[in-house]
């Protein structure tokens, strides 16, 4: 028998190794014992794997588990009276700043840095959605489908053209 690691993929991810003669065998006993529940996830167990396992119904989807983490750390601090639409925009707009700052001087940037202000850019709009009652997912796949419209494939494949003048 040899280890696989298997990952459950949810909301928080899991590895975990198993014994199995093979792959399909190993995640057959990880599906086993996490539909029974005998798997319990923690957050400080995510990590990257092999093998990946997805129940959409076991728990919250990975989205919805960040904002709501984001509005605690908010409410925890008191700091939802500062998270105005107006204030949220301004603040999406300067990390946005930030984020092309990584870039100033060259097309080099330390990806470190840029993932930490694509972080920030990400976080203030997650938490502009919040204040405005609007779900993320649905607000952009609304804009998804306007955008394939102005940009049908067989006129923009290719081109960085407005639509306007495709």
């Amino acid at each position: 028998m040899k280890n696989y690691k298997v990952e459950i993929t949810e909301y928080l991810q899991r590895t975990i190794t198993v014994k199995a003669d093979n792959e399909s065998d190993a995640v057959a006993k990880v599906e086993g014992d996490y539909y029974n529940a005998k798997e319990v996830l923690d957050y400080s167990d995510h990590t990257g794997t092999d093998i990946e396992i997805y129940n959409p119904n076991k728990f919250i989807p990975k989205l919805d588990l960040l904002m709501q983490r984001i509005d605690k750390f908010n409410k925890d601090r008191d700091w939802d009276q500062f998270h105005t639409p107006v204030n949220l925009a301004k603040s999406i707009s300067i990390e946005a700043n930030e984020l092309l700052e990584c870039y100033q001087w060259n097309d080099n940037a330390n990806l470190d840095d840029v993932k930490e202000e694509l972080a920030d850019v990400m976080n203030y709009c997650l938490q502009m959605s919040m204040v405005l009652g609007v779900d993320p997912i649905d607000i952009m796949n609304k804009k998804m489908d306007k955008t394939e419209k102005k940009y049908p494939v067989d006129k923009a494949k290719g081109k960085s053209t407005k639509y306007n003048k495709l």
